[in-house]
């Protein structure tokens, strides 16, 4: 049996994962969570009285020993660094949820000790593997529009969420974009108004418009015509722990280091766009 420690227990993501591989009829019976930390107590005993055999613990340290893969599932991504790397150093494969961090160093830092360890790592937003938005890409890519000119993507977000400002919900926007168009970015411009945050991610041949607004959708517009989804984000969670656990049982991340540092590198140059009010161009 494979032992998960889930590193976080005041998101619902928690409790969503225990639940999945807990179950007494759960589809991975050799996988269990079996240890968690949180920053409050009573949130790591609101998952434990649910289900036997979980052990909370005081510190990420105190755990690593005694698991064999670990979940990391903080609101805010500026724990999510200190928390996954005494896994990441001692061979641990690990997930790390949205937003994967908030600061591109956290990130590469996290991404280079991983390989350094041959460690596989996955995560960031779930969103990126709605239904809808693997549908919108493979019928893009099948040229059921033509040639794609440009595209829209709305997501909510907001600007002063407790858990790291628009990071905390944008980060699905910007994982979404990346799944749908790529990691070759080339700048991006973002703006306020009306409390409405906005971005162009200018790729080479594309523009995508970001809207951080309340609906969810994705829109292709090609020269034959256009693509309108909207994005669901029913069995995300399914879909991330049949790729976590893939990940665990063969070693080999089904992320790219790039499709799990450039979201975190857009937001980053978003919020950079904002505060210089220019375009920021990617190196």
């Amino acid at each position: 049996m494979y032992r998960v420690g889930i590193l976080g227990t005041e998101n619902s993501h928690a409790m969503a994962f225990t639940q999945i591989f807990n179950d007494a009829n759960s589809e991975y019976p050799d996988f269990k969570v079996t240890a968690l930390y949180g920053l409050t107590l009573a949130d790591s005993e609101n998952i434990s009285s649910k289900f036997d055999g979980i052990t909370i613990y005081d510190s990420p340290e105190a755990m690593v020993d005694n698991v064999d893969c670990v979940m990391v599932t903080f609101r805010h991504g500026k724990y999510h660094k200190p928390a996954a790397m005494p896994f990441i150093k001692a061979g641990k494969p690990a997930f790390i949820d949205k937003p994967f961090t908030i600061c591109k160093y956290d990130a590469m830092e996290l991404i280079e000790t991983a390989a350094a360890n041959n460690v596989p790592l996955s995560g960031g937003s779930g969103c990126k593997y709605s239904k809808e938005l693997v549908e919108f890409k493979e019928e893009i890519a099948a040229g059921k529009i033509g040639t794609l000119k440009n595209a829209v993507m709305t997501f909510a977000a907001e600007m002063q969420s407790p858990y790291g400002g628009f990071y905390f919900y944008g980060s699905h926007l910007a994982d979404m974009c990346v799944e749908a168009f790529g990691c070759d970015i080339k700048s991006v411009s973002a703006f306020v108004k009306n409390g409405h945050l906005s971005a162009v991610v200018r790729y080479d041949a594309l523009d995508v418009y970001l809207s951080f607004a309340t609906s969810y959708t994705a829109i292709a517009y090609g020269d034959k015509g256009n693509i309108f989804k909207t994005i669901s984000t029913n069995d995300i969670y399914k879909v991330e722990v049949g790729h976590f656990t893939e990940m665990v049982k063969t070693g080999v991340s089904p992320l790219s280091a790039d499709q799990l540092l450039k979201p975190v590198l857009l937001l980053n140059a978003i919020e950079e766009s904002l505060t210089q009010d220019h375009e920021i161009f990617f190196i």
